[in-house]
């Protein structure tokens, strides 16, 4: 059976009012972003569905808009189906996020003022520290080629405090930057 590509984009907004809401959609990227899935049909598990994921934020006023992008390879006629099912997925994983931002707590703040923001190179990428991309530097690879930094340039958080939590996420909210603890993510969640 001839198998073909289809790609697929759509944009969730996220209200942004509190520090838990931009912590929820900020999991929420988290949660999609170079996820591989395998679908397969439960009468046909030959005709699989492949999908890799990939998503971003912007922030716009008291709003997030989350982008979901998707691409699907696999039988023509099983791709429809399957976008629908990557949908409905996208929406648990939304809610999921939701659900953790509400449980998360913040492990360190610091005022927004004394956090800044630099390009870092692959060996000090960290994909268990997820910062919103709105605060990149010009010019970087998203969403881990860059890190938040103090007044001196020195990462914050270091990597000590990174490597002690599971998930970390840096939200600027207030005139502070707090950071959230987040529970790891299974790693056989989707399948």
């Amino acid at each position: 059976m001839a198998t073909t590509t289809i790609e697929h984009e759509w944009e969730i907004e996220l209200p942004a009012t509190s520090a838990e809401q931009v912590l929820a959609a900020l999991a929420s990227r988290d949660r999609l972003f170079g996820q591989s899935l395998t679908l397969e049909p439960e009468d046909a598990p030959d005709d699989a569905v492949e999908a890799w994921l990939a998503a971003t934020e912007v922030l716009d006023g008291q709003t997030i808009r989350l982008g979901v992008y998707v691409e699907l390879s696999g039988p023509k006629e099983f791709l429809e189906a399957a976008r629908e099912a990557i949908e409905d997925l996208v929406g648990e994983h939304v809610e999921a996020a939701a659900t953790e931002a509400s449980e998360a707590k913040v492990v360190a703040r610091r005022p927004a003022a004394e956090v800044g923001f630099r390009q870092v190179g692959e060996d000090e990428e960290r994909p268990q520290l997820i910062i919103p991309e709105w605060l990149a530097p010009a010019k970087v690879e998203l969403p881990w080629s860059f890190r938040s930094c103090d007044g001196k340039g020195d990462l914050w958080p270091d990597d000590r405090l990174v490597a002690a939590h599971e998930r970390l996420a840096l939200i600027p909210f207030g005139g502070e930057m707090l950071l959230y603890a987040l529970p790891a993510l299974p790693e056989d969640e989707d399948e």
